[in-house]
């Protein structure tokens, strides 16, 4: 991970493949379409790693709406290959969604119709019977290699409790699987029993999204406090203002307010 303050030569130092390794570097942040927008290299060396991250660091760009500065990179480790694949596991209400493609890359959303879906409730297990869908058409060559990739995604899923995840591409390179970019969204409910699992993991803000003093002096009394404290400001002049405690009372009210008419009333 590479931020304002990395000190390149401690980098490398650090990380000693860099120097003869070809890299990929991309931002590492809440948002996506990084590709469509410019904002992935590939195949570079530690010299261009350096330019491209020093040319793009602070730059405000805005996606899907959002504006924000880029603070933070990822320089992995580059995979030349061919063939690319997609996988993603959306945890719902009554079970998951996994979805696959051989088809996966930049364009997955304009190839979504090749996308292939199978729904597990949350009563069964998965097994190798639960994806064949999903691979039916792939080379037989590949097709037990991608079910096994499958099937260890998926328990991973579950062991750390994410609620989402989704590779965009994975590909086969010697004939091992590997993720070329990778998103995941953790249960931040499920942290009572992921503390040795997740170590200190920290929940990024979403992507141009920046404290007011407010929230950042409620945040700063949370960490000083074992009692469970939140506050979002979402309209500094508004008239209506919640002091409501915890377990889901505080969204229940909310969905009150704007029932009746006063949703941009709310002040928090």
């Amino acid at each position: 991970m590479v931020t304002e303050s990395t000190n390149f030569t401690e980098l490398l130092n650090e990380e000693p493949w860099l120097s003869s390794t070809r890299s990929v570097v991309k931002p590492d942040m809440l948002f996506g379409k990084r590709g469509k927008s410019g904002l992935v290299a590939l195949n570079l060396d530690f010299a261009q790693v350096i330019e491209f991250i020093k040319h793009h660091l602070g730059v405000q760009v805005e996606i899907d709406g959002c504006k924000g500065p880029i603070t933070t990179f990822i320089v992995e480790p580059y995979f030349p290959h061919h063939q690319e694949y997609y996988l993603s596991i959306d945890s719902e209400r009554l079970g998951c969604t996994i979805n696959f493609s051989d088809s996966g890359g930049i364009e997955i959303e304009h190839n979504w119709d090749k996308v292939k879906s199978v729904f597990l409730p949350t009563d069964k297990s998965m097994a190798v019977e639960t994806i064949a869908p999903l691979v039916a058409t792939l080379p037989s060559e590949v097709r037990g290699k991608v079910v096994n990739f499958i099937l260890g995604v998926f328990a991973v899923f579950q062991d750390l409790d994410f609620s989402f995840i989704e590779m965009n591409p994975f590909t086969l390179v010697n004939g091992e699987l590997y993720p070329l970019d990778m998103r995941g969204e953790l249960d931040e409910c499920a942290a009572f029993r992921n503390q040795d699992k997740w170590g200190n993991v920290e929940f990024p803000m979403p992507f141009g999204r920046v404290l007011s003093p407010e929230e950042i002096f409620i945040d700063a009394l949370k960490e000083k406090s074992n009692a469970t404290l939140k506050f979002i400001l979402l309209n500094r002049k508004g008239r209506i203002w919640k002091m409501i405690p915890g377990g889901g009372s505080s969204l229940i009210y909310v969905d009150a307010v704007g029932d009746l008419g006063y949703a941009s009333e709310l002040g928090n």
